[in-house]
């Protein structure tokens, strides 16, 4: 079936159409996602089903013009490609940021401070936060456990959910200092 017929489909509500392009497209482009740009299958797998809903509000909105029988998986290959990088950067923004956080609480503490009063301010402040803040934050600084362990331990969904977490933790205790 040609690129246009599946659209006009679309435009005309045939959720046939839309289940016959994901269908179509889906394993092929989880493979290719998962190999040329190194995710996990289940991160493969959101990203599809965000290209595949870009892709169709495209469509509805009459912003994806005619192409020929290719069009459809390369643009779908695009969406992914673009949402994987936008991601990426993302990610990255977070951790420069959380990294220069972390970098500017311990110059703060460090002007003037002997290491053990350092540790025992900082241990006060952590303690005076409440949970989870203080929990999460001893099991990163001072049992040096990693993001996806605390998650473990801490019952939340991942680890970029303590990671997010962590960050708000450090800005509360930057603002105290």
């Amino acid at each position: 079936m040609s690129v246009n017929s599946l659209v006009l489909r679309l435009r005309k509500g045939d959720r046939k159409a839309l289940e016959d392009i994901y269908k179509e497209y889906r394993v092929s482009f989880i493979k290719w996602i998962t190999y040329t740009h190194k995710c996990t299958e289940d991160e493969a797998i959101d990203i599809y089903q965000y290209s595949i809903l870009s892709f169709y509000e495209n469509v509805i909105e009459e912003s994806f013009e005619k192409m020929n029988d290719a069009g459809i998986k390369t643009y779908l290959y695009s969406i992914g490609k673009n949402k994987l990088l936008a991601d990426s950067r993302k990610n990255s923004k977070i951790s420069y940021q959380e990294q220069l956080e972390e970098e500017s609480l311990i110059e703060k503490e460090e002007e003037g401070q002997d290491k053990e009063v350092r540790v025992a301010k900082i241990k006060k402040l952590v303690s005076e936060l409440g949970f989870p803040c203080s929990e999460i934050l001893k099991l990163f600084y001072f049992n040096n456990l990693t993001n996806d362990e605390i998650a473990e331990v801490m019952k939340y969904k991942n680890g970029n959910t303590v990671k997010n977490l962590k960050y708000k933790c450090l800005q509360r205790i930057k603002n105290q200092i």
